[in-house]
């Protein structure tokens, strides 16, 4: 079975959170405010991401 995640914020801060929406992922160490409006639109409504794959490339593409 396919793992499924959520991206949300956390003080700030870019937090994955695993399919059942509440056990913790990731910290990341990725400020919402330093993403495009886009993306921060999508963490505040909570954004669903469908595979691992999917996952560590849109982590990849906003670590610094």
């Amino acid at each position: 079975t396919e793992l499924c995640y959520y991206i949300k914020e956390s003080d700030g801060y870019v937090t994955v959170y695993e399919s059942d929406n509440k056990t913790v992922y990731d910290y990341t160490t990725i400020l919402v405010e330093d993403l495009p409006e886009e993306i921060q639109t999508e963490i505040l409504n909570m954004k669903y991401i469908g595979s691992e794959q999917e996952l560590y490339h849109f982590l990849e593409s906003y670590s610094s």
